[in-house]
């Protein structure tokens, strides 16, 4: 059996295994679990990780399997350039919450399941919506005059309307678009992230700790973690951030129209 017969048979196997996994965990009264906590954490985490070989897969096989190996001579780089970007992600932890006791986290026994939840949804996020469908938008639009920011923006916006679908599962109509409108400038951040470190796991790393700090209480814990602390970090981090990610943008439009002429 030749290598290409093995891809497709592991490609379509594992297409399976995710379908399996979404239908199992989607489904209510499918799954049943005493611990109600652990089930969310668990449905929450499985069929992202399939979905994760499915996309590893994919990207094995085309063009952009560079940005799963990238240099390590250039990481140093890399990091330095992604340290406004890892503020924003570091900002978004409850500190002074957990300090004053406003919040508190309940189920210690839990965190291996919730940062596996998180850094499942971390993962399959990038890997499809930074590694797969940001550089073949950057391919459809390569020959207009503006293509590199129409790729940003398209899947920014493709990553941000994701979110809708939170409606199906009980989430409230303001949070939800509140939701839409901060995922759309994380986007932003994470494809230009992208684009200049060519590094899907530094966006990864980002991604993850993002996560984590923004759901470390709704999901173990109790109280009001979003304090005027959180804001202030928040607003601090995110301001800086926006500068430096425009500021990258614009050079790498000018060096787009460069190439050009």
């Amino acid at each position: 059996m030749g290598k290409k017969a093995l891809y497709d048979i592991a490609l379509g196997a594992s297409i399976c295994l995710c379908l399996a996994a979404a239908v199992v965990c989607g489904i209510p009264g499918i799954l049943r679990f005493s611990d109600e906590t652990c089930g969310e954490l668990l449905c929450g985490s499985l069929p992202r990780l399939a979905a994760c070989g499915t996309l590893l897969l994919l990207l094995l096989r085309g063009d952009d399997a560079f940005l799963l190996k990238p240099r390590a001579k250039d990481f140093g780089r890399a990091l330095l350039w992604s340290l406004p970007c890892l503020a924003v992600a570091l900002a978004n932890f409850p500190y002074a919450a957990l300090i004053r006791g406003t919040a508190v986290v309940v189920r210690t026994d839990l965190l291996g399941l919730f940062l596996l939840k998180c850094l499942s949804i971390a993962l399959s996020e990038e890997l499809f919506f930074r590694a797969l469908l940001l550089p073949f938008l950057k391919g459809l639009f390569a020959s207009r005059r503006r293509g590199l920011l129409a790729s940003v923006l398209l899947s920014s916006a493709a990553f941000a309307l994701m979110h809708l679908v939170n409606l199906l599962f009980g989430a409230g109509l303001g949070a939800t678009f509140l939701q839409v409108g901060y995922t759309f400038l994380l986007g932003g951040m994470f494809a230009v992230m992208l684009l200049e470190t060519k590094n899907v796991w530094l966006c990864t790393l980002t991604h993850f700790l993002f996560d984590v700090g923004g759901m470390l209480i709704p999901d173990l814990g109790k109280g009001a973690f979003q304090d005027p602390v959180f804001w202030a970090l928040t607003a601090a981090a995110g301001v800086l951030c926006c500068v430096h990610v425009l500021l990258t943008l614009r050079r790498m439009w000018k060096a787009e129209g460069a190439g050009r002429s």
